[in-house]
C-alpha cells in the first residue's frame, strides 16, 4: 500500500528541485535554498525504513541496488559535469548500504542514531580536519561539495527514524528541538545557511522543515476522503525518473530560453510528458531478459562515449548526445533489480521494536 504522504514530499521535493536548477533573474536565494535535497533524502529514508521493516532477509538484494546507484550513477554525474562528487545516485546508494549495516548491527534503536552523521561531519569541520578538501575517495564520505554521506545521512536516518515512530508527538518534538537549536544557533553565530559545507543552522532547519512536513502532509491527508493533488504524487512515487529527465529538458529548453519564468514553466510541462515516456521505457524493460538489456545499455554507452571523444564535435552536440547515458541507466536500472532478485536471502536481522 503506498504512503501518499512520502509520495507528496517527494512530489513537492521535485518541484523544489526544478525551482532549484532554473536560473530566475534576481532570485538567487530559489537557486539554492529551496532545501529540496533534504526532502529527498528524507522522503527515501522513509521508503528504506519500509524495506527494511519487511524482515525477509531481502539485505543482498537491497544492498546490490545501492551498488548499483553508486557507480552507475557515474553516468549522470559525467553529464551534469560532477564527476568524482558524490552527487544524487552515489549519496543514495552510500545511504541505503550504511542503514542496512546500522539496522544489522542495532535492529532495536538505529533509527536513534539520525544525529551522528552530522556530529562526525561537524567534529571533521571545526576540530579534527580528518576531510576538509575536494578529491579522492574520501570525498563521497566527509568533503564539502555535492552530497557526501555522513553530512547527509542524517536525513534519510531521520526518514526512517519518523517512518518507524509515527506518532505525532514524536515529529513535533524533533521538530520542536531543532527549531530551538536553530534560534540558538542564528542568535550566537547569524546565520549562514551553507548547503554545501552544511552548517548548524542549514542542518536543523533541515531537520524541522522535514518532520513538520509530513506532519502537516499526515494532518492534511487524513481530513480528505479523495487523495489529492495526483500528479505532484505521481511526480514523487517517480522521483528517481524525474530527476534524470529533468535535466535534460532544462538544457533542451535553454537553447532558445536561458532563464526565467517561460523556461520553467516549460520544464515543468516538458517534464511531466516526458516522465511518461520514461516509465514505459522502465516497463518495456522489466519484461525482457535483464541479462540482455544490460548489456545493450553497455554496448549503447560505450558507443556514446566513442562518438563523443571521436566524432561529435562542438559544446551543445557532445552534451546532449551524452544524455545517451542516463538514458541508458534510466532502462538498465529495473533489469538490474530483477537481476538482484536472484540473490540468496539472508536471515532477517533482529525483529525491531513496533512502530508507533
Amino acid at each position: 500500500m503506498r504512503d501518499h504522504a512520502v509520495d507528496l514530499i517527494k512530489g513537492w521535493a521535485c518541484l523544489l528541485m526544478v525551482i532549484a536548477h532554473v536560473p530566475l533573474a534576481g532570485a538567487a536565494w530559489l537557486r539554492f535554498d529551496t532545501m529540496g535535497a533534504v526532502l529527498f533524502f528524507f522522503s527515501t529514508g522513509m521508503n528504506l525504513w519500509a524495506l527494511a521493516a519487511r524482515q525477509r532477509g531481502d539485505d543482498l538484494r537491497i544492498a546490490a541496488n545501492g551498488l548499483f546507484l553508486i557507480f552507475a550513477g557515474f553516468a549522470n554525474n559525467y553529464v551534469q559535469g560532477t564527476l568524482w562528487m558524490a552527487d544524487v545516485f552515489q549519496s543514495a546508494g552510500m545511504a541505503m548500504i550504511a542503514m542496512l549495516i546500522l539496522n544489522r548491527l542495532a535492529p532495536r534503536w538505529w533509527t536513534w542514531l539520525f544525529p551522528l552523521p552530522y556530529a562526525i561531519h561537524f567534529a571533521n569541520q571545526h576540530y579534527f580536519y580528518w576531510k576538509i578538501a575536494d578529491g579522492g575517495v574520501s570525498s563521497f564520505f566527509l568533503a564539502p561539495g555535492l552530497f557526501p554521506l555522513l553530512p547527509w545521512l542524517t536525513f534519510y536516518l531521520l526518514g526512517a527514524h519518523l517512518k518507524r515512530y509515527s506518532s505525532p508527538r514524536m515529529r513535533i518534538a524533533i521538530a520542536g528541538a531543532a527549531l530551538a537549536g536553530f534560534g540558538l544557533a542564528a542568535w550566537g553565530n547569524g546565520l549562514a545557511f551553507n548547503k554545501f559545507w552544511m552548517s548548524p543552522d542549514y542542518w536543523l532547519l533541515g531537520l524541522a522543515y522535514g518532520a513538520l512536513l509530513l506532519d502537516g502532509s499526515r494532518r492534511w491527508l487524513e481530513k480528505r476522503p479523495r487523495i489529492p493533488m495526483a500528479e505532484l504524487r505521481y511526480w514523487g512515487a517517480n522521483s528517481l525518473v524525474f530527476y534524470i529527465l529533468h535535466s535534460f529538458v532544462i538544457r533542451l529548453f535553454q537553447i532558445w530560453w536561458p532563464a526565467g519564468v517561460l523556461l520553467l514553466a516549460l520544464t515543468f510541462a516538458g517534464t511531466a510528458l516526458l516522465l511518461r515516456g520514461g516509465l514505459w521505457l522502465q516497463r518495456w524493460t522489466r519484461k525482457q531478459p535483464p541479462v540482455t538489456v544490460l548489456a545493450g545499455c553497455a554496448l549503447f554507452s560505450a558507443a556514446i562515449l566513442v562518438l563523443e571523444v571521436s566524432v561529435v564535435t562542438g559544446y551543445l552536440a557532445q552534451t546532449f548526445i551524452s544524455f545517451g547515458l542516463t538514458f541508458a541507466f534510466l532502462a538498465a536500472y529495473p533489469a538490474f533489480k530483477r537481476l538482484s532478485e536472484r540473490l540468496p536471502r539472508l536471515s532477517p536481522a533482529q525483529k525491531p521494536v513496533p512502530v508507533g
